[in-house]
């Protein structure tokens, strides 16, 4: 069965790694070894300070601008540096930023759907952090440091409010390592755009600097040091961070309370994994997912009956391992998770078997009835996740549906009969569109409302019907 719009707008900034083992060397070795570094606030008049539970207000941490001293290459790799972590989860790596002496910030898709992540600092201080509450919608996450000795010092705080098109910013993050130690990079870039997106509800900063893997849930930097952003989705030619005046916002949010827009915190099963799995398609919009967590190097063979479907593997953020009809085979090169994709053209019942166990998901956002008019939320749980609804309507009756989400989508939307009446998709570019069509229902009975994410491991949307 061809799926079409598999080519992705933009990716996350984030590195799913064949390192995990060197990687833990290195940890190991960083554990016998740490570097004793004294612990010094950022360079910069602001400090963030304390923040157990509540954010500060960045008017309250940022002096005046005039009063501030811009800082050589050397001086902010050196300052920044000290607070920013590399992060390193079951699927990847990625970067955080230590806002609060017992707070770390990064990205959702870096550490989802693991609850304790590494996360290790320039000075040797590395501890294995509890995740304590993410929001898929904006792509943030925040993780407890408490468990720290040594506490990295907190960034200095800044404010978008301070940026104009063609400032200088800075980028640091993790880059996958390729040797047993992974090192920052600084990179430099100007300000492209400053948009409000009202969906999201945050500002982004677009800055014309090429994204590179690792740096997702890095430090976005003025030329004081001072944290102006959080680097989530990119591209070759240009990086978008999150504004950190709503980075704390959110951090604030979700401190209070880790429900997001009325969905409660969810995750991906680790336990019931079965050599075979009853599945059960209603039609070219269902989808079974299949999850593998598998050791490197496994003999993976997956079988289902002759003419039931299409099996695909991929990662989570939504990359290809292997497909095809019926049965796959492959071998997981490195240790991350693998997701199994089961889909047909009509409906379709039959059992799936696997020379190692798979999970089945039964995926929360998977036959919600729609209102006329209204805002549904939902979650694409892992890239290529295909969530449908269903929206009853009269003959003759005209709706709209928009798809609002920072993941790239694809809209298509069925007709009593099976047929596709509508389609749509925000493949053009990022904030600047979203997937929606209108039409006029041709049959009175229950319509079926389909999307499907391309290259998001997790993010938030809403279904508008109007």
């Amino acid at each position: 069965m061809s799926n079409p719009g598999r080519t992705p707008r933009l990716f996350s900034v984030f590195s799913v790694i064949g390192a995990i083992v060197i990687v833990g060397s290195w940890l190991l070795s960083a554990r016998q070894n740490p570097v004793a570094v004294a612990v010094h606030r950022p360079l910069v008049v602001a400090a963030a300070g304390k923040v157990p539970t509540t954010m500060m207000s960045p008017s309250t941490t940022i002096p005046d601008i005039e009063a501030l001293i811009p800082l050589s290459t050397e001086a902010m790799t050196g300052t920044v540096a000290r607070s920013v972590g590399f992060v390193l989860s079951e699927h990847g790596t990625g970067s955080g930023v230590v806002i609060g002496d017992d707070l770390l910030v990064t990205n959702a898709h870096v550490v989802w759907p693991d609850s304790i992540v590494t996360v290790v600092f320039q000075n040797g201080a590395i501890v294995h952090a509890r995740v304590l509450a993410l929001d898929p919608f904006v792509d943030l996450a925040v993780v407890d440091l408490s468990g720290l000795s040594r506490k990295p010092a907190p960034i200095a705080i800044g404010s978008v409010t301070d940026l104009s098109v063609g400032d200088a910013l800075y980028v640091l993050g993790y880059p996958a390592p390729d040797e047993f130690t992974p090192e920052p990079s600084l990179d430099r870039g100007e300000v492209r755009d400053i948009s409000d997106w009202e969906f999201t509800g945050v500002r982004w900063v677009t800055i014309e600097a090429p994204a590179i893997g690792g740096q997702s849930g890095g430090a976005v930097v003025d030329r004081y040091g001072r944290l102006v952003g959080v680097s989530t989705f990119g591209s070759i030619a240009s990086l978008t961070s999150i504004a950190i005046d709503d980075v704390l916002t959110a951090v604030d949010r979700l401190l209070a309370s880790p429900v997001v827009r009325g969905l409660e915190p969810r995750t991906l099963p680790h336990n019931g994994a079965k050599h075979s799995n009853d599945v059960s398609l209603a039609g070219p919009w269902d989808q079974q997912l299949l999850l593998g967590w598998f050791v490197p190097s496994a003999d993976v063979a997956v079988d289902w009956a002759p003419g039931s479907g299409e099996l695909r593997a991929t990662t989570l953020s939504g990359d290809e391992i292997t497909a095809g009809e019926g049965s796959i085979d492959f071998v997981p090169e490195y240790a991350f998770p693998v997701v199994v994709d089961a889909e047909a053209d009509t409906t379709v019942s039959g059992s799936v078997s696997s020379s190692l166990p798979l999970i089945a998901y039964p995926d929360p956002d998977h036959g919600k009835f729609l209102p006329r008019r209204g805002a549904t939320p939902g979650i694409y749980d892992v890239g290529g996740d295909r969530d449908f609804f269903y929206l009853t309507l009269e003959e003759g009756e005209d709706v709209s549906i928009t798809i609002e989400s920072a993941a790239r989508t694809l809209l298509t939307v069925y007709g009593p009969d099976g047929e596709v009446v509508a389609a749509d998709n925000d493949f053009a570019g990022f904030i600047e569109s979203n997937a929606s069509t209108q039409f006029t229902a041709r049959t009175s009975g229950r319509h079926i409302v389909a999307i499907e994410s391309s290259h998001a491991t997790v993010s938030g949307y809403m279904v508008v019907t109007q």
